[in-house]
């Protein structure tokens, strides 16, 4: 296996937090972050080119038990993981994007845009400034605020994310009230 991979996880030890790019159990590339619950080992997993050697680590909330909801395999030519540092939770909303504030009369709304919020993702996988624009029947683009407004995710309204308003956003308005 990769010895660049190898040393990082030799260094990471249970209930360190973490982030880490694999495949979950249906073989989806995933993002996690969270806490490491178990010892990674390696094993040999299954991947559409066939069987391949990585590490299985288990990654959520402090406090869960390893299970099928937080495995990830992490392979040496796709997977990474890095030890950082714990998020301020209390930034971060999981709803849908529905709440916050967009609609179909929405402009230049303007979030920080932290990931799907699935089952898995006890907490966002990123931190990017997105503009919220419906774009066609029912769907809605989150793109960089840059220049070359590249997309980040699209979704439906009811789509659950990570997301939080901008710093300099006044308390107690939504982003879009600006």
């Amino acid at each position: 296996m990769h010895t660049d991979l190898n040393t990082t996880v030799g260094a990471l030890n249970v209930g360190d937090h973490v982030h880490a790019h694999g495949t979950d159990s249906r073989g989806v590339d995933t993002p996690r972050a969270g806490y490491l619950l178990a010892a990674p080992r390696p094993e040999t997993g299954q991947r559409t080119s066939g069987r391949a050697e990585g590490w299985l680590v288990y990654i959520g909330k402090r406090g869960d038990a390893p299970a099928l909801s937080n495995r990830l395999m992490i392979y040496p030519d796709s997977g990474r993981i890095a030890h950082t540092p714990e998020q301020d939770l209390t930034l971060w909303r999981a709803t849908t994007l529905r709440e916050t504030g967009a609609s179909a009369r929405t402009t230049n709304l303007r979030i920080r845009f932290g990931g799907p919020a699935t089952r898995s993702a006890v907490e966002p996988t990123q931190d990017t400034t997105v503009c919220v624009t419906y774009n066609t029947e029912g769907l809605y683009s989150l793109d960089t605020t840059d220049d070359n407004r590249t997309q980040v995710f699209e979704c439906r309204l009811g789509t659950k994310i990570w997301w939080a308003p901008l710093p300099d956003a006044p308390m107690g308005l939504l982003p879009d009230a600006l």
